[in-house]
C-alpha cells in the first residue's frame, strides 16, 4: 500500500513537470510599418503608435514599442498662419517758419515848407510861416496793454484851408490827405499884448484821422494840443533853425506825441503885404531882436568915424 501512494506521487510530480515544459510558445512580435502620412495623422490626432501580438495563451503579452525615429509632421499649408510685419515710415515735413516782420524804416527828414494866411479884404499877409515839422506818435492797440507808434511829416506843399487876421488873436491851418477820404490838419494861433507890444505863440492844435492808428479802437479824429510857447516883439520874426520838440497831449488817455519844428521862423500881426520876414529873434536869445545888434553896431561904427575925422581935424589946425 505505501508503494501505491509512492508510485501515483511519482506520476503525479512527472505529469506536472510534463505540463510545465510544454511546447506552448509565444509567436513573434511583428513590426508594423506606417506610411508618412498616416503616421502624421496619428501623429495630429495625437493617437500613439501601438504594436498588436496576438497571444494564444490566456496571459498577456506587453507591447514592444518601435525603436525607429518617427519622422516629424509635415506642416499643414492650410492652417499655417503667416504674420508679416510692415513698417510704415511717416515723414514728416517742417512747416517754413514765418519770415519775421521788417521794422518799419524811419521816415526820411521833412521837408521845409512856407505859407502866408492874407487878408482878403486888406491884401495884407498877417501871419507868414516856415518850418519842416515831424510828428512821432504813440498809442495803445486795440484790446491790449501793447503800444505802438508811428511817424508822420507834414507835407511841404500842405495846403491853407482856414485862418484869421484878428486884432488880438490871429490864426493860419494847414491840412493834407490822410488816406482818400479823410485829412489830417495843423493849426497854430497867436495872440497879441498890446500893453506890452509883444505877441507869442498861444497853441499848436494837430488833428489826426483815426485811419492812421493801425489796430486802434478810435472811430473818431485825434486831436492833439500844445499850449503858449515862444514870443516876440511885434514888428519881429521869431526863428530857431535847430530842431524845437513839442509834447503833445491828447483828451484820449492812449495817445501821446513829440512834435519837432526844425528851420522855424514865424511872424504874427504883420501890416505888409508881402512874404518876406521881418527881422528876426533868435531862439535862446533872450529878448533881443537881431535887428539890435546890427543897430548898436552902426551906432558904435558911426561914432568910431566921427571921432576919427575930428582928430584928424584937430591936427592939421595944430600944424598950421
Amino acid at each position: 500500500m505505501s508503494q501505491f501512494r509512492y508510485c501515483f506521487f511519482a506520476a503525479v510530480i512527472c505529469s506536472l513537470c510534463v505540463l510545465g515544459n510544454g511546447d506552448v510558445s509565444a509567436p513573434p512580435t511583428k513590426i508594423i510599418d506606417l506610411p508618412i502620412s498616416a503616421s502624421t495623422t496619428l501623429s495630429e490626432a495625437g493617437i500613439s503608435e501601438v504594436t498588436q501580438s496576438s497571444v494564444s495563451s490566456s496571459e498577456s503579452v506587453p507591447s514592444v514599442p518601435s525603436t525607429e525615429a518617427q519622422p516629424s509632421p509635415s506642416p499643414d499649408p492650410k492652417n499655417t498662419t503667416t504674420t508679416s510685419t510692415t513698417t510704415t515710415t511717416t515723414t514728416t515735413t517742417a512747416k517754413p517758419s514765418p519770415a519775421p516782420t521788417p521794422d518799419p524804416k524811419p521816415l526820411p527828414p521833412p521837408e521845409a515848407g512856407k505859407w502866408a494866411f492874407k487878408d482878403n479884404v486888406t491884401n495884407v499877409t498877417c501871419v507868414l510861416i516856415q518850418f519842416a515839422a515831424q510828428l512821432n506818435v504813440t498809442y495803445t492797440k486795440d484790446n491790449s496793454n501793447t503800444t505802438d507808434h508811428f511817424q508822420l511829416n507834414l507835407p511841404k506843399n500842405a495846403m491853407i484851408v482856414d485862418g484869421s487876421c484878428g486884432n488880438g488873436t490871429q490864426s493860419i491851418k494847414l491840412s493834407w490827405p490822410a488816406n482818400e477820404n479823410s485829412t489830417n490838419s495843423m493849426l497854430l494861433v497867436f495872440q497879441s499884448n498890446e500893453t506890452t507890444k509883444w505877441y507869442e505863440l498861444k497853441s499848436i492844435n494837430v488833428t489826426l484821422a483815426p485811419e492812421v492808428f493801425i489796430d486802434a479802437t478810435l472811430k473818431e479824429p485825434v486831436e492833439l494840443w500844445h499850449g503858449v510857447e515862444w514870443r516876440s516883439p511885434l514888428a519881429t520874426s521869431y526863428r530857431c533853425t535847430p530842431p524845437t520838440h513839442l509834447n503833445m497831449t491828447a483828451e484820449a488817455t492812449s495817445v501821446v506825441a513829440k512834435l519837432t519844428l526844425s528851420q522855424l521862423q514865424e511872424e504874427a500881426f504883420r501890416t505888409a503885404k508881402d512874404e518876406l520876414f521881418s527881422s528876426a529873434r533868435e531862439c535862446g536869445g533872450g529878448d533881443i531882436p537881431d535887428a539890435v545888434p546890427i543897430a548898436v553896431g552902426c551906432a558904435l561904427g558911426g561914432l568910431t568915424g566921427s571921432l576919427i575925422v575930428r582928430g584928424s581935424v584937430g591936427i592939421e589946425k595944430k600944424s598950421i
